[in-house]
C-alpha cells in the first residue's frame, strides 16, 4: 500500500529526474550544436584559404610567364638592335672609305699636273736658248724647288685625308659600341621562379561532448525524492515510522 508520502515523493523524484534529464540534454545539444558550427567555419576558412592559394599561385604562375615572354622579347630586340648598329657602322664606314679614295685619287691626279707643269717648264727653259751657266742651273733648281714643293703640299693633304678617316672609322666604332651597350642595357632581366604558396594547415576537428547518461538524472531524481520524503515524514505523524514505510499504524 502507497502512503501520500511515498507518493509524493515518487512524483518528486520522477519530476526531478525528468527535469535534470531535459536540462542536461538541453546542455548537451547546445554544446553539440556549438562544436558542429564551430567545425564548419573550421573547415570553410580551411576551403576558403585553399582556393585563395590556389588563386595566388595561379596569378604568381601568370606574372612569371609574362615576365618571360617580355625578357625574350628584349633580348630578341637587343639582337636585332645589334644587327641594326652593325649595319649602320659597315654603311658609315664604306663612305668614308669612299671619301679617302677619292681624296687619295685627287692627290695623285695633283701630283702628276704638278709634275707634268714642272716638265713642261723645264723644257720651255731648255728650248729657250738661254746660255748656258749659272742662271740656266738656278731657274731649273727653282722649278724643282716648286715641283717639291708642291708635291709636300699634296702629301700633306693627303695625310690629312687618312688621318681624318681614322678619326672618323674610331668615331663610327665609339658610337657602335655605345649604341650595343645600350641595347644591352634595355635586356629585362630575367625574373626568378616564384615559390608556391605553404600548404594550408588542415584544421583539427573538436570532438563532440558526451551525451550523458541515465544514471545521473535517475541519481538527482532519487536524491530530490528522498529529500521530499523526509521533508514530509510519514503520514502517521509517528516520528518512529520511517516515511517510506507502507506498514499501517497499530
Amino acid at each position: 500500500m502507497c502512503t501520500p508520502t511515498l507518493a509524493l515523493a515518487g512524483i518528486s523524484g520522477v519530476g526531478s529526474a525528468i527535469a535534470d534529464r531535459q536540462a542536461k540534454m538541453a546542455q548537451y545539444r547546445a554544446q553539440k550544436a556549438a562544436v558542429d558550427r564551430s567545425n564548419y567555419m573550421a573547415r570553410q576558412d580551411y576551403l576558403n584559404k585553399i582556393q585563395i592559394s590556389a588563386f595566388k599561385d595561379q596569378r604568381k604562375a601568370d606574372l612569371f610567364k609574362a615576365q618571360l615572354e617580355a625578357q625574350a622579347a628584349s633580348v630578341t630586340a637587343m639582337h636585332r638592335q645589334k644587327d641594326i648598329n652593325q649595319l649602320e657602322q659597315a654603311r658609315a664606314s664604306t663612305a668614308n672609305q669612299l671619301k679617302l679614295q677619292e681624296k687619295v685619287a685627287e692627290a695623285q691626279f695633283e701630283g702628276q699636273e704638278k709634275l707634268a707643269e714642272s716638265i713642261r717648264a723645264q723644257g720651255t727653259i731648255l728650248a729657250s736658248g738661254m746660255s748656258a751657266g749659272q742662271s740656266t742651273m738656278l731657274t731649273l733648281t727653282d722649278e724643282e724647288r716648286r715641283l717639291g714643293q708642291a708635291q709636300a703640299a699634296v702629301d700633306a693633304s693627303l695625310f690629312n685625308a687618312r688621318q681624318s678617316f681614322g678619326l672618323q672609322e674610331y668615331n663610327t666604332l665609339l658610337s657602335q659600341y655605345a649604341a650595343d651597350s645600350q641595347a644591352f642595357n634595355n635586356v629585362i632581366a630575367a625574373p626568378m621562379t616564384p615559390e608556391a604558396s605553404f600548404k594550408t594547415v588542415r584544421p583539427v576537428k573538436m570532438a563532440a561532448p558526451e551525451k550523458p547518461g541515465m544514471l545521473g538524472s535517475i541519481m538527482t531524481g532519487f536524491s530530490a525524492g528522498v529529500k521530499t520524503g523526509s521533508g514530509i515524514g510519514h503520514a502517521s505523524g509517528d516520528p518512529n515510522t520511517p516515511w517510506w514505510s507502507t506498514k499501517p499504524v497499530e
